[in-house]
């Protein structure tokens, strides 16, 4: 009777084990089947920082050197050569008069010519004289303007900025704090002005920089490297002119290679700047782990689905959210539509991943 008792414990535990095997079984395909994954395609990657910069431009402030009537011969944002005419002013209220007793003449002529036979009489003869002589005082109330420089013409100023290009290595982040986009605009029609207001502004188009500021020693730029400044969803062409090795940060002045508004009109703002484009692999931070002091994912083996780890190189970029891993320099490492653990753990890179 107790033999018979303990071969029934003995087959129960037997049973137990199996049921427990199934049940874990059961359990490990599950997890496997739900264990989320990713496959890897290659893609068109731009590495870019996003900071905040200081445009900083060589511009010219100019201004009505006397009281009158201003007349622009330029638009907004037009691009200008040396030497050619931005704009007219109408000496105070003489040509107005002048204007005046011109029409005036220019009428008495006209009815003349119309009841005369002869438009060479003496009469007509004197009017004309002396419309001319009005004509010639009239020029003699204008002042013409011209460009001291070729650039851009703008509508907009700061009165209160005052750095220029060859302050470029006196520029620390200090400033951003104290600098505002604080832009006046200026009237584009024809209006009074006074002696001394601010008409216009012109920018070197040669001499335009974003300065923006990085922890020292970053190695993200090299001067003379080409890179793209995002601004408003549009690339523009941009290159590092100089790197200034502060005290306690490099300041990165980068120079602007193609005509922009938006950024002629900014003082201060947050700049996404390009600095590299790759073809390749952008693998999510949660999905790199670090075995045998070397950095890598869990690819997924398609014949026996167990995961298995794969470095993914040195030639590899980071930001806050994903790993940018160059396709064409890690051949050797991780394949096009590899399938890896999206979040690795003990786990689940242990057991047959399903699905």
């Amino acid at each position: 009777m107790a033999k018979k008792k303990i071969k029934i414990k003995f087959t129960n535990i037997f049973l137990l084990i199996i049921v427990i095997y199934i049940l874990v079984q059961i359990i490990l395909w599950t997890i496997g089947y739900f264990t989320r994954t990713m496959v890897l395609d290659e893609e068109d990657i731009n590495l870019q920082v996003k900071e905040k910069g200081l445009v900083v431009m060589n511009e010219t402030l100019v201004k009505a050197e006397d009281d009158g009537i201003i007349k622009y011969d330029i638009d907004s944002d037009e691009k200008i050569q040396n030497n050619k005419l931005l704009f007219t002013i109408s000496k105070s209220n003489v040509n107005e008069k002048i204007n005046e007793k011109i029409e005036v003449l220019e009428n008495e002529i006209k009815d003349l010519e119309q009841k005369e036979k002869n438009k060479s009489s003496n009469i007509i003869l004197n009017k004309k004289e002396e419309l001319k002589i009005l004509k010639n005082q009239k020029q003699t109330y204008y002042t013409d303007y011209k460009a001291p420089i070729s650039g851009v013409a703008l509508f907009k100023y700061d009165k209160n900025f005052n750095i220029s290009v060859d302050q470029l290595d006196d520029i620390d982040s200090k400033m951003l704090d104290s600098i505002e986009n604080n832009f006046i605009s200026i009237d584009k029609k024809d209006h009074k002005v006074s002696q001394d207001d601010v008409v216009l502004r012109l920018i070197d188009l040669n001499q335009v920089y974003i300065c923006i500021f990085q922890e020292k020693n970053k190695e993200i730029f090299k001067e003379g490297q080409d890179v793209k400044v995002v601004v408003n969803n549009s690339e523009i062409d941009a290159k590092v002119e100089k790197i200034y090795d502060k005290k306690s940060e490099d300041v990165v002045a980068i120079k602007i290679m193609e005509q922009n508004a938006i950024i002629y009109n900014t003082r201060v703002q947050e700049f996404g700047i390009i600095y590299r484009k790759i073809q390749g692999f952008k693998i999510p931070i949660e999905s790199v782990v670090e075995k045998n002091k070397k950095l890598g994912v869990y690819v997924i083996d398609e014949e026996n689905k167990m995961p298995k780890f794969v470095n993914i190189g040195e030639n590899y970029y980071k930001d806050a959210k994903y790993y940018y891993v160059d396709y064409n320099k890690n051949k050797e490492s991780l394949n096009l539509y590899d399938r890896i653990l999206l979040y690795p753990n003990f786990i689940n890179k242990n057991i047959k991943v399903s699905r």
